[in-house]
């Protein structure tokens, strides 16, 4: 590891971290955000363009876990979950057609208040403190894994470089609110791109020109590597996550949750100045996320190369697979001055735009669906209270983010949560949208018991060491005592079958990825009988506005549904609807 660090990290570091800060507070101290209300605070009263919104949500979606953990996961595990980027593709029209001109046309601020009006306010805010307990802690492991790569990479107390960050990405998004937060996100998405080709241009300049810190090490051609264990496993195993039809298939409700349901991206489509645009954004989010996804696949495979003939996790160097980036960093990027400045520059952006958004989620759905069912708010205040549970949302989830180095199993607890609970969300949403039989009775029943079971099964997998495959990898090309290395390997690989051969709890082998997308699927089955057996046929009528109208057009040509003249006759789906005109349903 490097003794000190260049002054050339420093300065890169510091110019475009403190560009990405001017941009978000040029636009929290404009008249709009200093004066405008909620429409201004969570929608950017709804006149943000196509280009700034895409690159809001891949910098939304994209965190410092995904920089760096996602990428050792590639190494690690292989390349699997880039056949997602196919799901991501084939769901464009879904969620375009489908989810954004609902959302866009009952001028919603957040999926809860949807869910609000179409099962009920219990509902709505079951769901709505559900996300506001797991988005914090999203928001703070993001936060403290920056913490720890800048704190490493510039010697600095952990504590403070988590204040830092977390205090940055506060502070703008509470006084600017989401006009402030997209057009930083936007800056940042481009860091985030330019990121990981830095590692990319470093081992490629090493592989061709530099040997002189690895003259010992003979790495064998790229083209040697068998691609197959990496990318073309093609079994149709439910126990494997690393496999075609896994992260293809299995994966389908996690992406439909990430893409079309989450919170914090649903915001940047209702956003957008008119519902084209808002599509538009779909699309362009879309291919830049997955161009991130394949981007980080690349730079996998590069350390691959690099590594694979003398791994740091069997030689010892690292005890965690996500320290792999910041030992490459550390080690080998230090060569060019400034890239890993650049290179950390990515990873804070990461974190920044991920804090932004939660932030501002939190607090648009703590306000909307939190304070406004329940309690008359005077105009006057709207300002302040806006800007304060933005404050608030930040300030806990930096304390979190402190906490973290001491509440280990918490985090594990919140893995499991989150791994539970969206596939019954995305269950639950794909009732609202699609069908208008279903009902408050169907939906409560359907998702409570998908996700206990979820979490039963996800506890399981998580507590009895459950773990996919690795790649191969040797200590054949290592420098060093060949015989202690040979002793070192034998007793991890010893280990790990020992792991591997436990009794396990069948059930606790299905993949996770399958689970999400099963417990999906249970929630609109189980969901639907209950609602019909319960007379959710009685109430299509008053639920039909709040359905997709892609979705009435086909139950209407099925027969299944029989659409009012009254509705028939309306020609423009893009008309606005007034929310408060629709009455929240009872729990019936």
């Amino acid at each position: 590891m490097a003794a000190t660090v260049h002054v050339a990290e420093y300065v890169v570091f510091g110019v475009l971290m403190l560009s990405n800060l001017l941009v978000g507070l040029y636009f929290s101290f404009g008249r709009r955000s200093r004066d405008g209300g909620t429409s201004e605070a969570f929608l950017g009263d709804r006149s943000l363009g196509t280009l700034p919104l895409s690159l809001s949500v891949l910098a939304s979606l994209v965190t410092a876990v995904g920089v760096v953990g996602l990428t050792a996961h590639f190494y690690r595990y292989g390349l699997h979950l880039l056949w997602g980027s196919l799901t991501v593709f084939c769901l464009v029209p879904f969620i375009a057609r489908v989810v954004v001109p609902v959302i866009y046309r009952l001028r919603v601020t957040s999926v809860f208040e949807y869910l609000r009006l179409r099962f009920g306010n219990k509902v709505g805010g079951t769901a709505c403190a559900c996300y506001f307990v797991l988005n914090q802690m999203q928001g703070a492991i993001s936060i403290f894994a920056a913490g720890v790569t800048v704190a490493m990479s510039f010697h600095l107390p952990l504590a403070w470089s988590c204040v830092a960050i977390g205090f940055a990405g506060t502070i703008y998004t509470a006084l600017g609110g989401l006009r402030a937060v997209v057009w930083a996100d936007a800056v940042q998405g481009v860091l985030i791109l330019i990121c990981p080709l830095t590692i990319l241009v470093k081992i490629l300049y090493d592989s061709i020109f530099d040997v002189t810190a690895d003259a010992s090490v003979a790495r064998r051609p790229f083209g040697d590597i068998d691609m197959r264990p990496y990318l073309f496993r093609t079994s149709l195993d439910f126990t494997s996550d690393e496999n075609v039809w896994a992260c293809s298939v299995g994966l389908l409700a996690s992406h439909i949750y990430r893409v079309a349901m989450d919170q914090m991206v649903v915001q940047r489509y209702a956003a957008a100045r008119s519902l084209p645009e808002a599509q538009r954004t779909v699309l362009a989010g879309s291919v830049l996320l997955v161009v991130s996804t394949g981007f980080l696949g690349v730079v996998a495979m590069a350390l691959v190369y690099w590594y694979r003939d003398c791994d740091p996790i069997l030689s010892g160097t690292i005890h965690k697979i996500e320290q792999l980036i910041p030992l490459y960093v550390h080690t080998r990027l230090s060569g060019i001055p400034g890239f890993s400045g650049l290179f950390l520059t990515g990873v804070v952006s990461a974190t920044l735009s991920t804090v932004t958004s939660a932030v501002n989620s939190l607090a648009a759905t703590t306000y909307v669906d939190m304070m406004v069912p329940y309690m008359k708010i005077q105009e006057r205040w709207v300002n302040m209270i806006t800007k304060g549970l933005a404050f608030a949302s930040g300030l806990l989830m930096t304390l979190l983010a402190l906490a973290i180095p001491y509440i280990g199993s918490a985090v594990r607890v919140f893995m499991v949560m989150h791994s539970s609970t969206s596939g019954p969300f995305v269950g639950v949403y794909l009732l609202a949208l699609a069908f208008p039989w279903a009902n408050t009775k169907g939906v409560v029943v359907s998702a409570s018991l998908t996700t206990a079971f979820q979490l039963w099964v996800m506890t399981g997998k998580l507590f009895n060491g459950v773990r996919p495959p690795a790649m191969e990898v040797t200590l054949d090309h290592c420098p060093g005592n060949a015989t202690v290395l040979a002793a070192t390997v034998a007793s991890k690989m010893a280990a790990a079958a020992a792991a591997t051969k436990r009794d396990v709890f069948p059930l606790y082998l299905l993949s996770s990825y399958w689970s999400g997308l099963i417990a999906a699927l249970l929630t609109v089955a189980i969901g639907l009988a209950v609602s019909i057996a319960t007379g959710g046929n009685r109430n299509t009528a008053k639920h039909i506005p709040l359905t997709s109208e892609v979705f009435l057009q086909l139950w209407g040509r099925t027969k299944l549904l029989k659409v009012p003249e009254e509705e028939k006759a309306q020609k423009e789906p893009l008309e606005v609807i007034n929310i408060s005109e629709l009455e929240a349903p009872a729990f019936a």
